[in-house]
């Protein structure tokens, strides 16, 4: 018959190109060998691209299926398998027209010598002859018998091939092969649905190493989101875009990544790849904003101002350290984020500042922007002496003095502070916060109030709020120490309706409820 003789001259036909026994044996492969010829091919040419997964996809032709089309995606061999040998194919189009490489992913075998020598396929752990189910590769599974030889030398019991796993980098570089070639370019278009192309992403994961770099081996083929595209990895994730080109993420950065909604979240796509930072952190940066792993520790997404002010400072080596929390929202308007050592607070009509430190746990005490405060108004600011600092909010001010003691101010006693010049006043460092007491009878009327010491006690002094008045005052000095000996506010001068002032023949004078003091220097 003509089908016959034509199945006959094909076979003839193959057996030249390929020289399955000879190249068998020049591999060293172990044991006999026992394979089809994959006719499809032969009696059925077709193009490159006559379908998704190329020639010799049907489970008549021979073939073995795709690693990936058995393997939830996974282009690796699986569990219960190994990697026994491999071919290639030149001019490989899904390569980039360079040499893609085939490995053959044999099963394994509880024990050898069941009749087929070094093969053991009766015996062979959950390898059982069937068709593969893909999309398009229909190939079989757990068919072929036969070893290549040039993987995993010391393994000398082995079972059919399970499945082929797909690399544009050479096998030697990223498992445990030789690099003994063999080339066999009928397989040059066989492909599956879950496989991608020579794209953007492919070229870059092919640069790093394909399964022997930190990604590990492709799961599924790309898919598109937005104007990205988008393809997994055992071990993270690349991106691409025209904007950005491609970048890979790892670790918890691809985890927080994809919680927060990746490319469609504030972030928009990464600009890096996830880099290990030198004390074992990892990092990662995007369009508008990172994403930071502390060492051993929990990733976090940082984005827009929250971003910028962070960068500003130095990043993850600055005062505020890694982050500890996203950018989030709150509720009374603004967003803020926290770090190691601090935080960052965008209010709504407040830029980015950031607190450290001290005065950071000062703060958070107050309950943050939600307390007596606000949010800042300035970053943590060294003061004139060089040696204390300050933090300056919407409703008042956190002093750190030089012996590292820390007092906030606010309302109207935190006002009259900062308008007098805060630390650089007369008054200088506050020795207590705003503090509240009663000076009527009944315990009902209150006032409130903050002293300060500017060197030495006879230089101190205070800040005080009169009951029901809006304006507090501040009193130093001689004159703050004679009032303290007249009784101060429950004395008979009262409560002060004016700071200390000084005159032009250089009289210092303050005026209280009921009188004034003067001193003559």
């Amino acid at each position: 018959m003509v089908t016959e003789r034509l199945v006959n001259k094909a076979s003839e036909l193959l057996s030249h190109r390929l020289g399955r026994r000879g190249f068998l044996v020049r591999t060293a492969v172990v044991g006999s060998a026992l394979a089809t010829s994959g006719l499809d091919y032969v009696l059925k040419p077709q193009s490159a691209y006559a379908s998704v997964c190329g020639s010799g996809s049907s489970c008549s032709s021979g073939w073995t299926a795709m690693c990936c089309t058995i393997h939830e995606g996974v282009n690796q061999c699986p569990p219960g398998s190994f990697a026994g040998g491999w071919w290639k194919a030149d001019g490989a189009s899904l390569c980039g027209g360079k040499a893609r490489y085939y490995i053959d992913c044999q099963g394994e075998c509880t024990h050898c010598g069941c009749g087929g020598g070094a093969f053991c396929a009766s015996h062979c752990l959950n390898c059982r002859s069937h068709c593969a189910d893909g999309s398009c590769d229909k190939r079989h599974v757990c068919h072929n018998v036969f070893r290549y030889g040039q993987c995993d030398r010391n393994r000398h019991c082995s079972g059919p091939v399970l499945c082929r796993a797909i690399s544009c980098t050479p096998p030697w570089k990223w498992a445990d092969c030789s690099d003994a070639s063999a080339t066999d370019n009928a397989t040059r278009t066989h492909s599956a649905s879950c496989l991608s192309g020579w794209t953007h992403i492919a070229k870059r994961y092919t640069a790093l190493g394909s399964q022997g770099s930190v990604l590990g081996a492709s799961v599924n083929g790309e898919h598109t989101s937005g104007h990205a595209k988008i393809q997994h990895y055992v071990h993270g994730r690349m991106y691409w875009s025209q904007d950005t080109g491609a970048h890979y993420l790892i670790g918890r950065v691809v985890h927080r990544y994809d919680v927060i909604g990746q490319n469609h979240s504030p972030l928009g796509l990464p600009t890096s790849d996830a880099k290990r930072l030198p004390d074992h952190g990892l990092a990662a940066h995007f369009q508008h904003g990172a994403i930071y792993e502390r060492p051993n520790g929990n990733a976090h997404a940082i984005w827009g101002t929250v971003y910028t002010k962070w960068h500003q400072l130095g990043d993850q080596t600055g005062p505020l350290g890694y982050p500890t929390s996203d950018v989030v929202d709150i509720v009374s308007g603004g967003v803020r984020a926290t770090f190691v050592h601090g935080g960052i607070y965008n209010g709504p009509d407040t830029a980015a500042h950031a607190v450290w430190g001290p005065l950071y746990t000062t703060y958070v005490g107050l309950d943050q922007q939600a307390g007596l405060l606000g949010f800042p108004r300035s970053d943590v600011t060294v003061n004139a002496d060089g040696v204390g600092s300050h933090v300056r909010f919407v409703d008042g001010i956190v002093e750190r003095d030089p012996a590292g003691e820390v007092h906030s101010l606010w309302d109207a006693v935190g006002t009259a502070y900062i308008a007098l010049g805060a630390d650089a006043s007369p008054l200088g460092y506050p020795t207590t916060d705003v503090e509240t007491g009663s000076d009527s009878p009944d315990g009902e009327t209150f006032a409130r109030f903050a002293t300060f010491v500017n060197g030495t006690p006879t230089l101190s002094g205070s800040i005080t709020l009169a009951p029901e008045a809006t304006t507090a005052f501040g009193v130093w000095g001689p004159i703050y120490t004679q009032w303290q000996k007249d009784g101060g506010a429950t004395g008979a001068l009262g409560y002060p309706i004016s700071n200390v002032t000084t005159n032009s023949d250089g009289t210092q004078t303050c005026t209280f409820q009921h009188g004034t003091l003067t001193y003559n220097p």
